[in-house]
């Protein structure tokens, strides 16, 4: 399963789709993809994806996002 989300919302709302095929999204823009339904605690990077010739395809520079960088310590 995978877990896509656009990447101007930082993976809050996410399609899922058994296959990355499965997936029709609109050209140009830029999607999060991630494998795991959540993002754990901790540093977590997310692979960065574009939407091009009707399929999803990593970032030519791979690029990643990084998440809970920041996060306070409990």
């Amino acid at each position: 399963m995978y877990y896509i989300s656009n990447f101007e919302s930082n993976c809050a709302l996410s399609m899922v789709k058994k296959r990355l095929g499965d997936f029709k999204g609109v050209e140009g823009e830029r999607y999060h993809v991630r494998t795991s339904k959540g993002l754990p605690d901790g540093h977590v990077s997310v692979p960065v994806y574009i939407f091009e010739k009707g399929k999803l395809r990593r970032c030519p520079n791979r690029s990643w996002t990084l998440f809970n960088l920041f996060a306070s310590p409990r």
